[in-house]
This record gives structure tokens, sequence and C-alpha cells, in this order.
């Protein structure tokens, strides 16, 4: 099955999470603090996800929950009740942590900023070098890299008013992002005299030149 990697915006979306050990908890707690409603049923709930709003359900309402579900998650350690919930989940999404390729969402491993959404997903074979590649991602992103995603949404922000062409646009910010004045700004953490001087280049047409 091919996969596509995706941002799902997850606002008021039902998710049902069968088990209740460590992966099944990890995946309420990142599912809740992206704005879903989650429910979650297994043998017992930690009392921390009760404190944030996760709802216990019990076993023998596993169909019930399952059918109000827009998600459905199987993380439980018995491998013949993710079989039943996997069956019950049809024509919906379905995230199964015991099998990830019988299913048909994966949720990677991420790390997130303000400003920025990393991913990494080896689909399925080895949750572990999906951590340690993430890991050496994190290591290389610099301070100036976010300041510069900020500049760039600034910048961007400016030229859809002005150059309706959005490929004179992007020639535009890539000169931007390697404008060596820019550069020395935002690696001193100064993002409004790079925002200052940004206003300078496009308000004397400079940077339009050779574009």
């Amino acid at each position: 099955m091919p996969w596509t990697p995706i941002l799902l915006k997850l606002d008021d979306k039902k998710v049902f999470i069968l088990g209740s050990g460590e992966v099944a908890t990890r995946r309420a707690i990142r599912f809740h603090e992206s704005g879903a409603k989650v429910t979650i049923c297994g043998d017992n709930i930690q009392k921390r996800l009760k404190d944030i709003g996760i709802k216990y359900r019990p076993l023998n309402e596993m169909e019930k929950w399952i059918k109000w579900a827009d998600i459905i998650i199987t993380a439980s350690g018995d491998p013949n009740l993710n079989e039943k919930a996997a069956s019950l989940a049809y024509g919906k999404l379905l995230n199964r942590a015991d099998k990830p390729q019988e299913g048909n969402l994966i949720v990677p491993i991420t790390f997130s900023t303000d400003d920025l959404d990393i991913s990494i997903s080896t689909k399925g074979k080895s949750p572990i070098m999906a951590r340690i590649i993430r890991d050496k991602i994190k290591d290389v992103i610099t301070e100036q890299d976010i300041l510069q995603i900020r500049l760039q949404d600034y910048a961007r922000r400016k030229l859809k008013k002005t150059i309706p062409d959005q490929k004179i646009r992007r020639k535009i910010l890539y000169k931007i992002s390697k404008d060596n004045k820019i550069q020395d700004h935002l690696k001193h953490g100064n993002l409004e005299g790079a925002k200052k001087y940004v206003d300078s280049l496009l308000d004397c047409g400079g940077i339009l030149t050779d574009t």
C-alpha cells in the first residue's frame, strides 16, 4: 500500500483508542493535545488521562464507541481484541499500533515548535530508528532557522499584496533567505532588524533586479 505524509487538523475529531498501556497513553495525550475528543477503552485508565478530560469506557462498550469515532487506534496487548476492533473499524481511519502496515493511518514520530513540525516515519518498520533520525534532525535546526521561517512568512505576506506572479515571489523569497545582511541580523536574534531591511529592499525594488 502506498503512503502519503499529511498534516491533519484534529479539532473536534473523535478518536477511539483500544488499550491502556504506554503506547495507548502516548497516543491519547498526543491526540487530546491536538484538539481531538479522545475516548480510551482498556483494563484501566491512568489518572493523569482522566485529569485532562480523556474519557474511559469499559471493553464491553467497544463496538459502540468505534461507531462513534472518526479515528480508531488499536494499541491493546491482546492480539485478538485488536483484530476485532480493526474489523469493526471498516471504512474509518485506522491506526494499528500493533500492526502498522495493516491500518490506513500511521502516527509518525514528531517534534514541533511554534513554527515548525517535523515528522519521521519508517512506515512501521523501526520506531527506534525513527526516533534516532528525529533527534539527529533536531540537532541541526538552529534558532536562526526558526527566525528565518518567521521572516519568510512576513515577506511572503507582503509580496502577495503587490506581486501576483507566484514564481517571481518564490525567487524573491529565495534571495531573502540567502541575503548576507539578513542572515547576520538573524544570527544575532534581530528579527525586527531583518524585517526592516526586507522592507527597505522591497520598497526600493532592488531585490527585484534579475528576478
